[in-house]
């Protein structure tokens, strides 16, 4: 059973068969005041009602593969020093503990590091506080199931993303708007990496004026020439976007999986 708590007022679920999607998608609203900053704060009703759908949806012993909520992690570009990763980058960048504006400390956090493609010299950090993961576990084990994987929202993006992303020519950009039940998370990719990340209204009428200026600072500081823009769900009001910003975004194929998230955490359950 695939769990997407990336919108945090929303929790999409979907079942894979045979290493495919299983439709349809299921969700339900997350109980009022159960989560903050993607933080579980009330444990036993939140593990109840994900208890509940389990129940309802699959089996309370169900494996289950989750996906944060967005809030819960953050990520960034990692530059190494000399150019080369190190052979323990995990235990290296503890140890140069850098200066990453992360909302939370490096030392007492959960880190996953990954090559850039074709940049020995640069790696891709995705990391949460160890005490938001662990309240995470504690969650699963009031809700039951055999819980397998919890993923970072963003590693969820890198794993669905993948290869569109490695195939982007030289010089493009790609901006992916992913919108939520409140508002869009616009992140734009450069060169395989992920350089830029904003949240913007969910309205059309506001989505327009805050994303040219995104698009055109990115342009700007990072030197791209193209633009790419892909939606990850239907839009109200896309044609309007498209006629403003001059630009047809690509809605990204799922693979018959109802959100991004679902997507990469599919990807992830393959590998393994």
């Amino acid at each position: 059973m695939l769990l997407d708590f990336s919108d945090p007022q929303l929790l999409v679920g979907q079942t894979m068969k045979t290493g495919n999607a299983d439709p349809p998608t299921w969700q339900a609203p997350v109980p009022a005041r159960t989560l903050r900053d993607g933080v579980p704060i009330a444990p036993d009703a939140l593990g109840d009602f994900v208890g509940d759908l389990l129940l309802e949806h699959a089996t309370v012993m169900a494996n289950l593969v989750v996906a944060l909520p967005r809030q819960a992690s953050a990520w960034r570009v990692i530059t190494w020093p000399g150019g080369v990763c190190p052979e323990e980058p995990v235990a290296a960048l503890r140890e140069l503990n850098p200066d990453l504006r992360l909302p939370f400390a490096l030392r007492s956090a959960a880190i996953d590091l990954q090559p850039l493609p074709g940049r020995t010299a640069r790696s891709l950090l995705v990391a949460a506080p160890t005490s938001t993961v662990e309240a995470w576990i504690d969650l699963f084990a009031i809700a039951g199931g055999r819980f397998r994987h919890l993923l970072p929202a963003q590693a969820c993006q890198i794993l669905a993303l993948r290869d569109q992303i490695d195939t982007t020519t030289p010089g493009t950009m790609v901006g992916v708007l992913q919108p939520t039940s409140s508002h869009c998370h616009l992140d734009v990719w450069v060169a395989g990496a992920p350089e830029f990340e904003r949240t913007l209204p969910l309205s059309s009428q506001e989505l327009i004026p805050e994303l040219k200026r995104a698009l055109a600072f990115c342009e700007a500081q990072f030197g791209c020439t193209r633009s790419r823009l892909l939606v990850t769900q239907p839009l109200e009001g896309l044609e309007a976007v498209e006629q403003a910003m001059g630009l047809e975004f690509q809605q990204i194929e799922l693979a018959g999986f109802g959100t991004l998230g679902l997507k990469g955490l599919a990807e992830l359950d393959r590998a393994r």
